[in-house]
This record gives C-alpha cells, sequence and structure tokens, in this order.
C-alpha cells in the first residue's frame, strides 16, 4: 500500500506541473511565422525527400518534415525565437547546423546544401542539456549518428560505441554476457546512461548504476548516441562521475518511411531490426518506432544460447504552436544461460603471483559432467575455466516510458515539464544439474527496481548573449530482492525505498557572434531514506543502527570555448565536480541461509565525490573533411 501511496503523488506533482505550463500557455495567439527553402546538392539542384529537422534553441520545439518533389521544405505555425536547422539526405553527409532566427509574422527562407563528403556541424543535447552545434561545444563530445551506425552493421549500443575515443568497452563473452563501459580509465559506475536525457540505471544492481542492463542495450530505433567525456553530475545528477553517453531517439516526422533488416550466420545466430516513422493531420503529429530481435541458439561453444527483443518508440503531438507534447517508450526483454564462475585449483602457493594454467578440457568436461573437485586430475593446473552449467541461466527486463509537455508563451520564455517511468526485473535461476556438486533443488534470485522521476524547468533568454537554464527534479527509488532457496525456511527478503529533491541552474554566455562560449552550473540535491524492510525480520542485520539517508549533494561545473571559424580551430577548457551516491544495494544488499544472514553492504558508505579538468583544441583539415 506505502508503495501505491508513493507513485500516487508523484504522478500528482507531474500533473500540477503540466496543468501550469498549459495553463500559462494556451491563452497566447495560435497564429505563427514560416520557415522555408530548398535543400539542394553540390550543383545546386533540389534533393527530393530529403528530411529537415528544426530545433528551438531551448529544446520546447522539434519539428521534422520532408522535402517535396523540387526539394522545397517548409515549416508553419512557428513560434518566435531562435533555432537551429539540419537536413539529411541518403547518399549525403548532412548539411551544416545553421542557426535561425524567426521574428513574429516573419517568412523566412533558408537554403541547405548537403555535400557529398566531409564531417559537417551537428545538432547535440548532451554536453549542456540544451540543443547547441558541435562548434559552439566547450566539452569533449563525440556523436555516432544512426546511419554510421547502420553502416557498420552493429547490433548493440557497446558495439556502437568501441572507437570512442577515451571508452574502454569490455563484453566477458558472447551476446547477452555481462558487458561494461568505463570512460576514461574510470569505474563502470562512473558513466552515466541516459535515453533521451533521462537516467537509464537499475536501482537493484550492485552500484546502482546501467552495468546490469548494457549486454540487452540493442540498436533498435536510434537517431544518433552522443558521448561526453568529463564530469557531468551538476546536470545529470549521479554516475555522471566520469562523463555521459546519452541515447538518442528517432523523432520520426516527414512523409512515412521505413528499413528492415535480417540476417543470419555461425554460431547459430538470427538478428533483425524494423523501424517505421511518419507524420499525420500536416506534421501535427509525428511518430517514430522500431523492433529488434537477436537470437542466438548456440554460441560460440555450443553452450550458450541468448536471446533478446526490444522496441523503442516517440510519438509528437504540437497541439498548437505554443505547446508540443511528446512521449516515449523503451523496453528490453532478454535472456541467457550462463556459466559457472571460475575458481583457483590445484596446490597453489600463500602468496605471490600465480601463473594462470587452466584445467585440461577433458577434466573440464568431467567437472561439467558432475565429477567433484576432489575427483579431478589438475596436473600443473591452477584454476577451472568458466564451466557448462545446463540449468543456469539469467532473465531481464526493463521498461521505460517518458513524458514530457513544452510551452512557449514567449520568444525568450520557455517552460518544460517531464516523467520518467523506470522498471526492471532481473531473474537468475540455477538448479541442481551442472558442474561439481550442487545442491540438491533449485535457487532462485530476483533482483527488482523501480525509479520515477519528475522533473520542471524553465529556460529564458536575456538578450542576445545570455541564456538561463533552471528547474527541480524529483526521484523516488525502490530496490528489491528476495532469494528463494531449496530450503523454503531460508527463504529471504529486503526492500528500501529512497527519495531526493534537486534544483538546478545553469548560465550559458555567447560573445563575438558565437565564437566565444561561457558556461557555468550547480546542483544541489537532498536525499531522505525509508526505515528498510528485511525478512526474516527475527534476526535481521544492523540491529541498532539508525539509518541515515546520503548527505546532501552539491556539484558545480564551468567550461569555456573559443572557435577561429577561420582556421576552424577551437579552443575549450572544462571542470566540474562529480557525485555518486551509495547505491541501496552497497548499503543494505544481503544474503540469508541456513547459518543466518551475510551484510553485503553498509549503510555507513559515504559518497564519493571527484574534481574532473580537462581541455583541448579542436583542429578541422582539408576543407572539414577530417578533424
Amino acid at each position: 500500500m506505502r508503495k501505491h501511496k508513493i507513485i500516487m503523488s508523484h504522478k500528482t506533482k507531474l500533473l500540477t506541473i503540466c496543468y501550469f505550463c498549459l495553463a500559462a500557455t494556451f491563452g497566447f495567439s495560435q497564429s505563427g511565422s514560416t520557415l522555408s527553402g530548398i535543400v539542394r546538392d553540390p550543383r545546386q539542384a533540389g534533393i527530393p525527400g530529403a528530411r529537415v529537422a528544426l530545433i528551438a534553441r531551448d529544446n520546447t520545439t522539434r519539428l521534422t518534415v520532408t522535402a517535396d518533389g523540387k526539394g522545397e521544405y517548409r515549416f508553419e505555425r512557428l513560434v518566435p525565437g531562435k533555432y537551429l536547422l539540419e537536413a539529411k539526405a541518403r547518399g549525403f553527409a548532412s548539411s551544416a547546423a545553421q542557426a535561425a532566427q524567426v521574428e513574429k509574422g516573419a517568412h523566412v527562407t533558408i537554403d541547405l546544401l548537403l555535400p557529398l563528403a566531409g564531417l559537417q556541424t551537428q545538432v547535440v543535447v548532451t554536453a549542456s542539456g540544451t540543443p547547441q552545434t558541435t562548434d559552439e561545444l566547450s566539452k569533449a563530445l563525440t556523436v555516432i549518428d544512426g546511419n554510421m551506425i547502420d553502416l557498420r552493421n552493429e547490433y548493440s549500443i557497446a558495439d556502437a560505441l568501441r572507437e570512442v575515443p577515451g571508452l574502454r568497452v569490455q563484453q566477458l563473452g558472447g551476446p547477452g554476457s555481462f558487458t561494461s563501459i568505463k570512460t576514461r580509465g574510470l569505474r563502470n559506475e562512473d558513466t552515466a546512461i541516459l535515453i533521451d536525457g533521462f537516467r537509464l540505471r537499475d536501482a537493484a544492481a550492485t552500484q546502482g548504476d546501467a552495468s546490469a542492463l548494457l549486454q540487452d542495450l540493442s540498436v533498435t530505433n536510434v537517431e544518433r548516441v552522443e558521448v561526453l567525456r568529463g564530469a557531468g553530475s551538476s546536470i545529470y545528477g549521479t554516475n555522471a562521475t566520469g562523463g555521459v553517453i546519452n541515447i538518442v531517439t528517432g523523432d520520426g516526422g516527414g512523409r512515412t518511411h521505413g528499413k528492415f533488416l535480417a540476417e543470419g550466420g555461425s554460431m547459430d545466430i538470427f538478428r533483425s531490426r524494423a523501424q517505421v516513422g511518419g507524420s499525420w493531420k500536416r506534421e501535427r503529429l509525428q511518430y517514430s518506432l522500431g523492433a529488434s530481435h537477436l537470437n542466438v541458439m548456440s554460441g560460440l561453444d555450443g553452450h550458450s544460447p541468448a536471446r533478446n527483443s526490444s522496441a523503442q518508440g516517440r510519438l509528437d503531438y504540437i497541439l498548437s504552436p505554443k505547446v508540443r507534447m511528446s512521449g516515449r517508450i523503451f523496453a528490453t526483454d532478454g535472456f541467457a544461460m550462463l556459466k559457472s564462475t571460475a575458481q583457483g585449483t590445484g596446490t597453489l602457493p600463500a602468496s605471490g603471483a600465480v601463473e594462470a594454467v587452466a584445467l585440461p578440457v577433458e577434466e573440464l568436461h568431467r567437472y561439467e559432467g558432475g565429477a567433484p573437485i576432489s575427483q579431478l586430475n589438475p596436473g600443473s593446473a591452477t584454476f577451472i575455466p568458466a564451466a557448462w552449467n545446463p540449468d543456469y541461466s539469467r532473465a531481464g527486463r526493463v521498461f521505460s516510458g517518458a513524458l514530457n509537455i513544452s510551452a512557449r508563451p514567449s520568444e525568450s520564455l520557455g517552460f518544460t515539464a517531464g516523467y520518467q517511468g523506470l522498471r526492471t526485473r532481473r531473474r537468475y535461476d540455477d538448479g541442481p544439474a551442472g558442474a561439481g556438486s550442487q545442491p540438491k533443488g533449485s535457487t532462485h534470485s530476483f533482483y527488482e527496481g523501480e525509479i520515477h522521476t519528475a522533473m520542471a524547468r524553465v529556460d529564458w533568454r536575456l538578450g542576445r548573449y545570455q541564456s538561463i537554464n533552471a528547474g527541480y527534479e524529483f526521484e523516488n527509488e525502490n530496490y528489491g530482492n528476495r532469494s528463494l532457496l531449496p530450503n523454503p525456511v531460508n527463504n529471504s527478503a529486503v526492500f528500501v525505498t529512497q527519495r531526493s529533491n534537486a534544483l538546478f541552474l545553469q548560465d550559458q554566455l555567447h560573445f563575438l557572434d558565437g565564437r566565444l562560449q561561457l558556461a557555468g552550473s550547480y546542483r544541489a540535491q537532498i536525499f531522505t531514506l525509508e526505515h528498510p524492510l528485511f525478512t526474516p525480520l527475527s534476526s535481521a542485520p544492523y540491529s541498532g543502527l539508525t539509518f541515515a539517508a546520503p548527505p546532501a549533494a552539491q556539484t558545480g561545473d564551468g567550461s569555456a570555448a573559443y572557435f577561429f571559424h577561420k582556421a576552424g580551430t577551437k579552443i575549450r577548457a572544462h571542470a566540474g565536480k562529480g557525485y555518486r551516491a551509495p547505491s541501496l544495494y552497497e548499503r543494505f544488499g544481503t544474503y540469508y541461509g541456513s547459518y543466518g544472514y551475510s551484510a553485503y553492504g553498509d549503510p555507513r558508505l559515504r559518497p564519493d565525490r571527484s574534481i574532473a579538468i580537462d581541455g583541448g583544441v579542436d583542429q578541422a583539415f582539408w576543407n572539414n573533411r577530417a578533424r
């Protein structure tokens, strides 16, 4: 009952925020301005079917249209303000992002050129949480375009990230195996994973990050992936100590379009992906949807089947020129057979380095057939490799749904309210069969996390040179772990709830026709904790302790960049404070068996704090063909 009350209270807050945004906006005029032009190739001919995107500088508006048979595009009923414009078409590089100023009642014309090759300026959102061109960035950020992912034929997000500078991607086995991403040599939990700006993490994971979900993140309906290297906690909160990876969902728009992929190969592997997008009601309703499926029926050793099904979609509805609503879903369902953990064997020295010598294959097969370690003939072997276990498996499900409403009551003022519900569930099953001496009966472990996030933000442009973003974020986090053992007397469970309230502020300055960029941000976050519940209660751990919430977090960030347009040179610097709250598992994780409780966590753990400083020089060569 308590859990439902939390959710209803949270939804009430969200509805209140949305109500005031709508009420403040619908009273304004429904009329708007227009922006049109022609998308041309290097010979100045129009490009039919080119897709043109228009993004408001305050991120309250994102529209996409398809050019007609002459290459002409048109946006109608626009709210006055500053925008960024870019175009894409099959067989061409993306156009350079162009700034557009739309005045009240004006008809603006801008033609766009699509080159045949070269690296062009793109529109990104992750570095500051607001749209920017890559020329304006004062932080280290890499963009992996969805078209590039298709050309490489990557099927997972982790594979798409392998060539990003500063990232180390590791996968311990084939598809479905544990995957880690480290930014600039830091730990897995120091990189925040986002979907469309909302944190994606497992509240029931050991570090409360996205590590337990990475192996199931497939390329489904991805517009692009943006990778920020350096501290991002002042904008994105916990787990952004080393960097941020933002997966941006395709936004649809334009004429109905789609693509389909199906292929198979060795290891009895089959995968497919389908995507569709478009618009209805004269671009007022824009949609995109993707689904993917991966099925590995045998794996590298013939005993490692895995499968994953994913769906990702987005729906945008323009209520009026000043009000826009968008919804997004992301869901995965994954399964993989696991192997037993590797372990030492033979006579090992008490100290010092030990040469790694694997158990002979014949003995490994005997071990996998049920022979106990005491009956093996290890020879000179020092360890037993991960062994096949026919009834040891992992199943994981993730569902994330997000809703945003944006309003622009005036040219210089915008409001955004958003909500994300995120639910994760992992199940580990281990039966009596398998390597060595297995206990009779089956063991089932459930790890369940649920996070509800609501936010409200105001974007305010003060004249030509300054813009301020400020807002509030509420998060309700639930962690649960249930263990069902062969003897029901030893079953156990733990449930913990934690909430946080955060205020954030960012100030961005633009001088010298955009050549000089300065930005500073600040975030304050306060936590509250409910008393954890342990089952069985009679011998619950941490008895007599007073459970305290993590201390308040305060983080700041500053960056600067200067761009020499003629030379194609940009000098940038960035400094920021990082913060990571200890996960609920790290504080309250337990295991219960016939011998009683084992406490894996420590309620007294304090947060991780860090300071990061980086700088660099970006240089373009050969008419922007290389960078």
